[in-house]
């Protein structure tokens, strides 16, 4: 029997959005045709029909199609630049840009660099749940600091209680996943305060583009700030260019060449033809306008359907890609002790894939994605789940 190294539970770490997203494809698989997935944030909105165009021109030019540099297209580092200078109004050199297919190889490059075993990293709770999982990789210790799941606010009191002199990585995420928090420009300098440069902050802004009532702060906007920051962002969420996975990161000069020279080794290059997407991408802002205008729509459709709804709260997000149900009181009544088996009584009955909240360290919720074009009718299934069961 060959024998396993790491010291990860791998069975323990599945990523339960691909178990239920795989649960939803075995029913349709089966012939069941009326499965509504809330799981991957991934929109079900097409691409621009220009992205698309730049790729297909892109790969039937030899020029283009055959591209190779490790830290990223230089026009594509120029234009992210520039897309910050119009958006911010910051001046960020194209050479402190890396990109990489998505952010998720980004963060596993990120932990290497900047923690080892030993050494402890401070996530939000609820986490995505990537970071929790490079903190595995690398043998760090997690610590926690809390979003309030009443106000969607920082507590900042479990913050400071969980900053040690250990802490090498802070994760900001903001808006948030699972939750659609936003962190105040008063919360991210009160971060910065209690940090005083003693840890890396890793900034994943990926749904930055996605607020629904105000738009969220970068952590390169702030003034004066103690710490370093890392940004990271993608081409994914706003621009819907989920599969292509165009990522990248904003760093420091000190980690532009350890992070170049990984992906000398470990990528190689990222795919030109989908730089050239993304690249065409950044001249279409409207596309985001349309999204976040569809699924403020649904977030408030959320909100009203479930005010009548006993025994779980919905928690109404101020952007990204998601909703939360507190369903607590809910599998407490019914004997649910996983929100995996909570999930998959939903999936059995009203063939509606969900997220167990499990992934994000809360075990007593479910993540709904917006990414549905049969969104509402999901909705109005799970409230009658809800409903009937908590009733009958």
């Amino acid at each position: 029997m060959m024998e396993m190294r790491s010291p990860i539970e791998f069975h323990d770490n599945r990523f339960l959005m691909f178990v239920l997203d795989q649960m939803a494809n075995d029913f349709e698989q089966e012939g069941i045709n009326d499965v509504i997935r809330m799981t991957l944030g991934k929109s079900e909105l097409p691409l621009h029909p220009e992205i698309i165009g730049a790729m297909k021109e892109a790969l039937d030019t030899f020029e283009k199609s055959t591209l190779v540099f490790p830290g990223g297209l230089p026009e594509l580092r120029e234009a992210l630049a520039e897309d910050y200078k119009n958006n911010y109004d910051l001046d960020i050199k194209p050479s402190n840009i890396v990109i990489n297919v998505g952010t998720s190889a980004l963060f596993r490059n990120l932990f290497y660099l900047l923690a080892k075993e030993g050494d402890e990293v401070l996530l939000p709770l609820p986490y995505y749940s990537l970071y929790h999982f490079c903190a595995q990789l690398v043998g760090a210790k997690v610590r926690y600091y809390n979003i309030d799941l009443d106000t969607l606010s920082l507590d900042i009191d479990s913050f400071r209680a969980n900053f040690t002199d250990k802490t090498k990585i802070v994760v900001i995420n903001s808006p948030g996943n699972p939750l659609g928090n936003i962190l105040t420009p008063e919360e991210l300098y009160a971060m910065d305060e209690i940090i005083g440069g003693r840890a890396v902050v890793i900034n994943d802004e990926i749904y930055s583009s996605v607020c629904f009532d105000q738009r969220s702060t970068s952590v390169l906007e702030l003034k004066d700030t103690k710490s370093i920051f890392i940004t990271t962002n993608a081409f994914s969420k706003g621009y819907r260019m989920y599969s292509r996975r165009v990522g990248y990161c904003i760093v420091p000069e000190e980690l532009v060449t350890p992070l170049t020279v990984i992906q000398h080794h470990t990528l190689l290059t990222t795919d030109p033809v989908v730089q050239f997407g993304a690249l065409e991408a950044l001249q279409h802002p409207e596309e985001i306008e349309q999204l976040v205008g569809l699924y403020r729509d649904r977030r408030d459709y959320t909100v009203e359907q479930f005010e009548q709804v006993p025994l779980v709260r919905a928690i109404p997000a101020k952007g990204s890609f998601y909703f939360t149900l507190n369903c607590k009181d809910y599998m407490d009544e019914h004997g649910l002790s996983t929100s995996l088996e909570l999930a998959e009584e939903i999936m059995k009955y009203k063939h509606v894939a969900t997220v167990p909240g499990s992934d994000f360290g809360l075990p007593y919720t479910l993540r709904l994605s917006y990414s549905s074009s049969s969104y509402h009718e999901g909705i109005d299934r799970l409230v009658d789940f809800f409903t009937n069961k908590a009733t009958g």
